[in-house]
């Protein structure tokens, strides 16, 4: 797992740890962020896609 996290693009690591490892909602991680929800929204999706793909699941 760590392996796969480290592989993410800064920004998409960055919003999944916020959301998994400190338990924000995607609206509060733009908020902390300054992002618009749209973007936390996109790099969430593009991230577990990715994580999907490196850990052998489907897509």
């Amino acid at each position: 797992m760590r392996a796969a996290l480290s592989s993410l693009p800064t920004e998409q690591r960055e919003v999944i740890e916020l959301a998994y490892f400190d338990g924000l909602a995607q609206s509060e991680i733009a908020a902390r962020t300054g992002q618009p929800l749209g973007t936390v929204k996109t790099r969430v999706r593009l991230a577990m896609q990715k994580l999907g793909t490196a850990l052998g699941g489907a897509r």
